[in-house]
């Protein structure tokens, strides 16, 4: 049985770390695990005025991540708290009111930065939002300090105790979507 996670990237910059770390994340999934991106760059903000009538990328966004056996959310730290651009996201999936799209899902969370704290600000930030919206939340993130030798040249960890806590990472969401 292949468990698919999707994961969304909670930045729109083409240069963004989270996603880099999370291409390298993917490169290192173990047997039996299909991690996929799901894209989050063409919402529109979310706006309630659309809940009778979602727009069509709000609908793929939604059927993504139910479709998915977990979702990872990664994102940047802005500000001591997650992106707006993730914060659109779950608000997209959050509704209309009474179809959560996480609800119920083994979610994670998972930030990059090139700060010391790895991200850590922005991940406990979106475990709290998640967990509002009764995800089941894996109670460890995968936080990084991105140096300039953090990746190789073709986009994996350098370090194999990094390549090793990634592993570990999505077999335990993975672990979780089985249950």
């Amino acid at each position: 049985m292949t468990v698919k996670i999707g994961y969304l990237v909670g930045s729109l910059s083409s240069i963004s770390i989270n996603r880099a770390t999370f291409e390298a994340v993917r490169k290192n999934a173990p047997e039996g695990v299909e991690i996929t991106e799901i894209s989050i760059a063409d919402l529109p903000l979310y706006s309630q005025d659309h809940d009778h009538d979602f727009p069509e990328v709000a609908r793929q966004l939604k059927s993504a991540i139910e479709a998915a056996d977990a979702v990872v959310v990664a994102t940047p730290t802005f500000n001591d708290s997650f992106s707006g651009v993730a914060k659109n996201a779950i608000d997209w999936a959050s509704r209309p009111w009474g179809q959560h799209s996480f609800n119920g899902k083994p979610v994670a969370v998972a930030g990059s930065s090139i700060a010391p704290h790895g991200g850590t600000p922005g991940t406990t930030a979106m475990a709290a939002v998640l967990a509002f919206g009764e995800a089941k939340v894996l109670e460890t993130p995968f936080n990084l300090n991105v140096t300039e030798t953090t990746f190789t040249p073709d986009g994996d960890f350098a370090d194999d105790e990094v390549r090793a806590e990634a592993k570990a990472f999505i077999a335990a969401l993975a672990g979780n979507a089985a249950v």
